[in-house]
């Protein structure tokens, strides 16, 4: 599996998502509270808006546009059928921050 190198473990100090733009693709990169980092699609299903600017309470987005909300380590849709967000592998090595445009094992 090919790892692309997007960010560093301190970028995430005073933030725990930021959204990157990745060979076409809007992957949101998350720090949850213990520290683990993992990434998501961050395209609402519904019309693609970028989630990580919608509102974010604990790990629950909600779509700025018509207030889809989504489960940010699942990637289900809570309130609407939808297909779920695609989650990406994710690594750290030495402090950097290394995610993959394939899908992450279930």
């Amino acid at each position: 599996m090919d790892f692309i190198k997007i960010a560093k473990v301190t970028d995430f100090e005073d933030k725990y998502i930021k959204s990157y733009s990745i060979m076409g693709k809007k992957i949101g990169v998350i720090r949850q509270k213990d520290g683990q980092f993992f990434a998501i699609e961050v395209g609402c299903k519904h019309q693609r808006a970028d989630l990580t600017e919608g509102e974010i309470d604990g790990l629950i987005v909600t779509c700025p546009r018509h207030h889809w909300k989504y489960d940010l380590v699942t990637g289900k849709c809570l309130n609407h059928e939808s297909v779920d967000l695609r989650r990406h592998a994710l690594k750290i090595e030495a402090g950097d921050i290394f995610i993959s445009l394939y899908p992450a094992p279930e």
